[in-house]
């Protein structure tokens, strides 16, 4: 794969076969997991805003003491009515669903190239279903989740990313009042092929591996009947490991405010940060409408996302969404000619995927996509390379 180095050409053949043995895996579990379609199917979230909306309660409209929703899954829990008294218990919330994929994900501003919660993206947090139906409860191993992130290079101006994260997140009971905490470690490895040199100006290389080492704690804390918060912090390594400093640390994080205003209606807002060269902090919220327990429209900056419920097979819903998402990451790096430096790499996505949901508390998506607008820069100067447009292709597995 990638890079303008000797070295990374030498170990070309070794690295193909490391990542196509990290995708079979990949695709051998989906498989599994597609044979038990009409049993008890698993589910899980997608790197960008895995769960959907904020709102995780029973949808509006759904009837109580555990009616089925259009055939679906079971609802474990009553309709959450924020009027009622501070004393009644609420839903969880949670803007972007996702952290980011391993990786990731990424979900986005977390996720790195190409997030695997990324993302932040994909967030290991929530176990509900994305109609509100309550999930199991809480383990101490609460998630496991894996997820291979391609992009395809597309000739000599093009650049290709194939990465794999692996994470899995820990719950720690605060108080009994409180919500857990969430303490996920991580790790993705990042392929990368290209840029060729000669095609740019001022010669942008790339090595052809770079990894994210890192630790997630995240808390979402229910105030009131009617406001909530998402707080998430990671420290982590991110480093092609040739060439680690203090630039190869990176402290990301999240806050946001949540209010809701109706079981259809909430507001979110609040700031990401993420610590790369030409964008240190973003804002970040917008509006969730829920019309119809079937439908979602998770108006979200960076990442929106709009969701319909496809299917119902026993107890697995299947949903359809597009979305967008931020994606990119900050590495520290070696150099072609042996110099170190510190690269950052932006893009913006347009998304179509599926992904299903199962009370069992497993997940699973698969996702196309159209990748634009991407940028290399680097610390030393070296003219900013904007790589081809190309197509993203993902799946995760979360349980």
């Amino acid at each position: 794969m990638g890079g303008s180095s000797a070295e990374g050409l030498e170990n070309e053949d070794g690295k193909l076969t490391y990542v196509n043995s990290l995708r079979f895996a990949t695709v051998f579990l989906l498989a599994c997991s597609a044979s038990q379609a009409v049993a008890q199917r698993t589910q899980f979230p997608t790197p960008v805003d895995p769960e959907s909306p904020f709102y995780q309660g029973s949808p509006p409209g759904a009837a109580l003491g555990g009616a089925t929703l259009n055939g679906g899954v079971q609802p474990l829990a009553p309709q959450f009515d924020p009027y009622a008294p501070s004393n009644a218990a609420p839903p969880s919330y949670t803007p972007y669903g996702q952290p980011a994929p391993p990786g990731v994900q990424g979900a986005a501003p977390y996720s790195q190239a190409a997030p695997a919660y990324g993302t932040y993206g994909q967030n290991p947090y929530a176990r509900n279903m994305p109609d509100g139906t309550m999930a199991p409860k809480l383990r101490f191993l609460n998630e496991l989740l894996i997820e291979n992130t391609y992009l395809a290079r597309f000739g000599n101006h093009g650049l290709g990313m194939d990465d794999v994260g692996l994470a899995g997140s820990f719950a720690f009971p605060l108080l009994s009042t409180w919500s857990p905490m969430f303490i996920t470690p991580g790790f993705t490895y990042h392929s990368w092929n290209g840029p060729a040199s000669g095609n740019f100006a001022g010669s942008p290389d790339l090595p052809p591996n770079a990894y994210d080492a890192y630790l997630d704690a995240g808390w979402r804390p229910q105030v009131n009947s009617w406001f909530s918060a998402d707080l998430d912090v990671r420290v982590g390594v991110y480093s092609d490991f040739s060439k680690i400093n203090s630039q190869s640390i990176r402290i990301l994080g999240r806050g946001l405010g949540i209010i809701t205003f109706s079981p259809q209606w909430q507001l979110a807002a609040g700031v990401w940060y993420l610590d790369r060269l030409t964008v240190k902090i973003l804002p970040a919220g917008g509006v969730i409408w829920t019309p119809n327990q079937d439908t979602r429209f998770a108006m979200l900056f960076p990442n929106p996302k709009i969701s319909q419920r496809m299917w119902t097979i026993r107890n697995t819903d299947v949903w359809a969404y597009v979305a967008g998402e931020y994606g990119g990451g900050k590495w520290t790096i070696q150099r072609a000619n042996g110099a170190g430096d510190v690269v950052e790499y932006n893009d913006l996505r347009a998304l179509f995927g599926l992904e299903w949901f199962n009370l069992s508390g497993a997940r699973g998506n698969f996702e196309v996509g159209y990748v634009f607008d991407r940028h290399l820069i680097y610390r030393s100067g070296t003219p900013t390379a904007h790589p081809s447009d190309t197509v993203l292709l993902r799946a995760g597995l979360n349980y």
